[in-house]
């Protein structure tokens, strides 16, 4: 694999990384309603999380899931009910609950990072797309290694940066005024990119 090769790869990684989502909605609501280091354990989990959809790709199991339309219809299925239930938990949390969620287990910020990556379809289209062009028959297995762990860690990090770019340089402060408001906002973006994840679901099945 040549630097170059990588380059283009990891280029690809970060635009993907760095486009808005359900997964920024989550980092910024966890970063600001609970901690800074909650934070971080959301942006590590979903990291974790696209290194494996990565780890999918490039064994060959994406093949398996886009050519099973059922499983994949499952997936999906599955995907869009969990950011229902995250939009509408962040909806409909009272104001005084909101203030007993910095009792939040670190862990728990981990598992949701993880879970809104595995549980998301669109990752799973996106890395159909990107490793098709990327990955090779040919390629030994420490390049294909390489690939999974680039993904993984540049998700990571893009995530990391928001959580400190939100938690610092006076933004702490701004943001912790309207916690609350913000709350709602990221739970009505879960809700309407599940509404559309629907909508889209039906026109395609």
């Amino acid at each position: 694999m040549t630097f170059i090769f990588w380059l283009q790869f990891a280029t690809v990684c970060v635009a993907g990384a760095m486009s808005p989502g359900p997964s920024l909605a989550l980092i910024i609501r966890n970063s600001i309603t609970i901690s800074r280091f909650a934070g971080f354990m959301t942006a590590i989990g979903h990291g974790i999380g696209m290194g494996v959809y990565a780890v999918f790709a490039v064994t060959g199991l994406i093949i398996i899931l886009t050519t099973n339309e059922i499983l994949f219809q499952f997936i999906q299925i599955i995907g869009i009910l969990f950011l229902l239930f995250i939009g509408f938990q962040f909806l409909f949390k009272k104001n005084q609950e909101i203030e007993h969620i910095h009792n939040q287990k670190n862990f728990n910020s981990f598992l949701q990072g993880f879970s809104i990556a595995i549980l998301n379809p669109k990752i799973l289209i996106w890395f159909s797309a990107v490793f098709s062009q990327f990955v090779k028959i040919d390629a030994s297995f420490f390049s294909h290694s390489i690939l999974v762990i680039t993904a993984s860690v540049i998700d990571g990090i893009w995530y990391i940066i928001v959580t400190v770019v939100v938690t610092s340089y006076g933004m702490g402060d701004f943001f912790q005024r309207r916690k609350h408001i913000i709350q709602k906002i990221s739970g009505l973006i879960l809700v309407l990119i599940g509404i559309l994840l629907i909508i889209d679901f039906f026109q395609n099945s």
